[in-house]
């Protein structure tokens, strides 16, 4: 673990260092991003209360809109639980929900 740690600590240091490059010149053409991918999130709640308690799912979907992962939340105060979904909960979530969401990215 301590390895991704330094890991995320050289990220960091390079991300800093292009920040204030940009910040000089604001042509500056940051190229260390070798690829991008999309994941839209939709947070559906099935139960919210005063309590600041809700459960629900995490819903997501690439740039064309299909459903490619879905995870389930309890929130209780600040606390936080998320447990990912078998391939077949997750086919169940697909089979009712890929009809209600749409993306359009241009």
């Amino acid at each position: 673990m301590s390895e991704y740690v330094d890991k995320l600590d050289e990220r960091v240091s390079i991300l800093k260092e292009a920040l204030e490059k940009k910040n000089d010149n604001p042509d500056y053409d940051f190229d260390e991003v070798k690829a991008v991918d999309m994941l839209i999130k939709f947070i559906i709640y099935f139960h919210e209360d005063k309590e600041n308690e809700a459960d629900g799912l995490y819903i997501y979907s690439d740039d064309k809109g299909a459903i490619v992962n879905a995870e389930y939340f309890i929130k209780e105060n600040d606390d936080i639980t998320i447990i990912s979904l078998n391939d077949e909960q997750l086919e169940l979530i697909v089979e009712l929900f890929a009809d209600v969401f749409t993306v359009n990215v241009e």
